[in-house]
């Protein structure tokens, strides 16, 4: 049986791993249906400019194949909600790490730069790493001692 702390760190990997999932899936198949939910109106003959820039091609690209990534790293997150104790440095590196290391980058330019869809996904980001800091501080205890 586990406890409730282990079930508010499940919680928080679920909900990061929700998260990441759209977030890719939203931004990885369509950067331009993802800039329309924000409400930025993207010209339809943007992409057939951006295919011959040398420069903004391959960021265009790249992009979308690290937010495939990303909600790739949602579907890992499915691993730590069979087994906590066992893949808890996943929860580590994806939940702490990540944001740790993205927030401060999304919220300064969204913030800076007026930019909606980065000051949001800086936020949640920075709610994730929160939730799941607290998940993993209150199972600490049970972890050394190899329990759930």
């Amino acid at each position: 049986m586990r406890s409730k702390a282990t079930n508010i760190l499940q919680t928080g990997v679920l909900l990061t791993g929700i998260i990441y999932i759209v977030i890719g899936l939203l931004y990885g198949f369509s950067p331009i249906y993802f800039a329309n939910i924000f409400g930025i109106e993207v010209n339809p003959d943007w992409y057939n400019l951006i295919k011959y820039d040398t420069f903004i091609a391959p960021l265009y690209h790249f992009s979308r194949i690290f937010a495939l990534l990303l909600a790739v790293v949602g579907i890992s997150m499915l691993l730590p909600l069979f087994d906590p104790l066992k893949y808890r440095g996943m929860i580590y590196y994806h939940s702490i790490l990540f944001p740790l290391v993205s927030v401060p980058s999304l919220l300064i330019n969204g913030i800076t730069y007026d930019h909606l869809p980065l000051t949001i996904c800086g936020s949640l980001l920075f709610v994730l790493f929160l939730f799941v800091g607290f998940g993993l501080i209150i199972t600490r205890k049970y972890a050394k001692m190899g329990q759930e």
